[in-house]
């Protein structure tokens, strides 16, 4: 028999590059004699040791040492090692008794006298998984723990590497290729090699092998059925492999491993089609929080007891029993599979996202969202949304110039934000104008529906109920004039509310199942009001920390109030919609409109809606009181131009001017606190602003006012920055 054997081989044990030989009579090497085992042990691993120290098993990588990331890939013998005294005499004949002819290819002595076998054979590939359970099969087989006392076990690990030895003697020829094999496909029936892949029923397997490579195999097409190498068109029809539930264990070099997958036979693309065929929206549908598994409706997770998910499996085709060989059927393994790989710590919509899970601060988010944007139609001419072209026109139009393209601007940046699912802030939006203009249909049904719904969040931005859940649904929010901040307290909070969900990119959120945490929320904010105070209260104050946050637009007075009937407006506006939206996407903005800031477009406030909103906000209302005090200062204190006082000492006095009265809301020690600070830093960007001072002395606060007579309210111009 032709000598197919390769041994692999190290030069020292720390060494990790190895090399080969074939014939061990052409290796041999003298060693140093050595006085203990401590010493022998120390040369071996010695990186300077130039010795053989070898091996009949060949890793993935076949230049490097087997290790743990370099596993068995093929094998082509057995070593024995035997640590026990031998009769160097009458070794052969105990060995011909024993053996019966499964005689070893070779005997050698070790360096501490005693004996070591080898056995060759036609080089197999093997798996990592097989690995160990053909060695015990082949220790069994050649009745290796019987030949002799002292058979060392750990000769059958695949990492194990010998010290070459003297006195190497060949005593039989390699083992019969057959004798290898048979002993190969017991091992398998012992330990299946095991594969991650989804089982394919052998029917389905044999009818696309069939299909794919007619005439190849003969006979029965089933597990355990021994057959050609049929996926490899090179004319050998011999045997070379045997048939498994999820795949073909090869044991002929020419299949270049020992266990080949219906992936690999057959291709991705068919596994592919079968896995989604039969596991269909597996790990879609189910999910599982640690205590409760769900299923997806309609965007909507619903919680789901665990023997409905076992009953819906089964209706899908998954197995109740165990396969044979298998410790869990296949529903338990998909129970599994949904635990594992589908767990989540919460749910949430999380609208700018495509993904279905989404993490969220290490958090893994099972994303309800079920919101989509208009998709853009492939024709943006604005012919084809004549309507809304014209309407949007003249409804945008005032102070003498067009501020329509501050609201394309606006909305290109929110539709593509949405589109592409790529989060960015925008400022909030605020209509004011006449009634029956559209200013809630803009709101609603042009911006709300492009970009995918809408919800009422007046009661949640005014301050008057907690966090609604459905808020985080939808990216546009919409404060109507039907509610208003009636107090400066109201006010204050919508104002608060207002900046913090502009500024920031994350919103509170709690539902059923999930504890309140914070998600990913970059909406938008829009309010329609009317041109009176009651509606105008709710505006937030437009200070110099807030206006970057706002774009502020007129409805002209002068825009339509005709509209076609309810039905027909509504069919109008979703068939022009897509077009609409496709010429934001096309469109570019003017590059004086561009803005520098996180929000993308210059904020844009009308002066007629700035001065309402002032004329409502408590600055107003403080800076009344303020002009007051300084009138009467002037009158008390003659050539004094500044006043310093505590707010406490401002009350008294004001009090005092007002002949023993209250003045307004002086009395409310907040409101003046507040609007003091409002006043004192406007004053610092705008110069038309009586200049209001804190300062700090001892104890306490002291503010400063300049009552001089240049900035009195009728003095100065109507015209003001701010």
């Amino acid at each position: 028999m032709k000598n197919n054997m390769e041994y692999r081989y190290l030069k020292n044990l720390r060494e990790k590059k190895v090399n080969k030989f074939t014939d061990p009579l052409s290796i041999q090497k003298k060693k140093p004699k050595f006085s203990d085992k401590a010493k022998f042990r120390e040369w071996c691993a010695n990186e300077n040791t130039d010795h053989v120290f070898y091996s009949t098993v060949e890793g993935d990588n076949p230049s490097l040492r087997i290790q743990a990331d370099n596993p068995p890939n093929t094998i082509s013998g057995i070593v024995a090692d035997y640590d026990a005294p031998v009769d160097w005499d009458i070794v052969e004949r105990i060995i011909n008794t024993q053996c019966k002819g499964l005689m070893p290819t070779w005997i050698s002595r070790t360096q501490s006298g005693y004996m070591r076998l080898v056995w060759e054979f036609k080089k197999i590939p093997i798996s990592p998984d097989m690995f160990n359970a053909f060695m015990q099969r082949m220790c069994a087989h050649l009745r290796l723990d019987r030949i002799f006392a002292g058979f060392d076990r750990s000769s059958l690990k695949s990492n194990q590497y010998f010290e070459l030895g003297e006195d190497w003697k060949k005593l039989g020829e390699p083992l019969q290729e057959n004798i290898v094999q048979t002993v190969l496909l017991k091992a398998a029936m012992d330990k299946p090699p095991q594969t991650t892949e989804t089982s394919i029923p052998m029917e389905v397997v044999a009818e696309e092998a069939l299909k794919r490579f007619p005439d190849r195999w003969m006979g029965e097409f089933s597990v355990g059925e021994r057959g050609p190498l049929f996926w490899i068109d090179d004319g050998i029809e011999r045997e070379g492999c045997q048939l498994t539930q999820d795949g073909v264990i090869c044991y002929s070099d020419r299949a270049g491993k020992g266990f080949l997958t219906w992936r690999e036979i057959l291709g991705k693309k068919f596994v592919e089609n079968y896995e989604t065929k039969k596991l269909g929206n597996l790990l879609d549908n189910y999910w599982f929080n640690g205590k409760n598994f769900f299923k997806l409706l309609h965007g909507t997770a619903v919680s789901i007891p665990k023997d409905q998910l076992v009953l819906e499996l089964r209706k899908c085709g998954f197995l109740s029993k165990p396969k044979k060989g298998q410790t869990i059927s296949e529903v338990d393994a998909a129970v599994l599979t949904i635990s594992n790989e589908n767990r989540i710590h919460e749910i949430a919509p999380i609208i700018w996202s495509k993904e279905r899970v989404v993490d969220v601060n290490s958090h893994r988010i099972l994303n309800s969202q079920n919101v989509f944007p208009i998709e853009p139609d492939e024709n943006g001419d604005p012919k084809k949304w004549q309507f809304i072209h014209a309407w949007l026109n003249q409804l945008f139009v005032n102070e003498k110039r067009p501020t329509i393209e501050y609201f394309h601007a606006y909305m290109k940046r929110f539709y593509e934000s949405v589109f592409y699912r790529i989060p960015k802030q925008g400022q909030g939006l605020i209509l004011v104008g006449p009634t029956g203009r559209g200013k809630t249909l803009v709101a609603r049904r042009v911006i709300g529906a492009l970009v995918g719904g809408y919800s009422d969040a007046s009661e949640y931005i005014c301050g008057q109920t907690s966090f609604n859940k459905e808020l985080a649904r939808v990216p546009c929010w919409c404060v109507d004039d039907t509610k208003s901040a009636a107090s400066f307290q109201d006010q204050r909070k919508a104002t608060e509310i207002f900046k913090r969900v502009v500024a920031n990119p994350d919103i509170s959120y709690m539902a059923k199942y999930c504890d309140e945490m914070s998600i990913p929320w970059t909406g938008r904010i829009i309010l329609t009001l009317n041109m009176d105070a009651n509606s105008l209260s709710v505006i937030p104050a437009l200070d110099s920390s807030n206006r970057d946050k706002v774009m502020a637009l007129r409805i002209s007075d002068k825009a339509s109030k005709n509209f076609p009937p309810n039905s027909d407006l509504e069919d109008i506006i979703n068939n022009e919609l897509p077009h609409y939206a496709r010429w934001l996407l096309d469109w570019d903005i003017p590059k004086e409109i561009v803005g520098r800031s996180r929000y993308g477009v210059v904020s844009y406030i009308d002066k007629s809606v700035a001065s309402a909103a002032y004329d409502n906000s408590s600055r107003s209302s403080i800076a009344e009181l303020v002009e007051f005090f300084a009138k009467k200062a002037r009158e008390y204190w003659d050539g004094d131009t500044k006043w310093r006082g505590t707010l406490t000492e401002f009350q008294v006095l004001l009090h005092e001017f007002n002949g023993g009265r209250s003045v307004g809301m002086s009395n409310n020690l907040e409101f003046v606190r507040r609007g003091m600070l409002i006043i004192e830093e406007s004053c610092k960007t705008n110069k038309h602003v009586r200049p209001v001072k804190s300062l700090g002395f001892g104890g306490g606060k002291v503010w400063e006012i300049d009552i001089t007579d240049k900035y009195d309210i009728d003095k100065i111009n109507n015209n003001s920055d701010d």
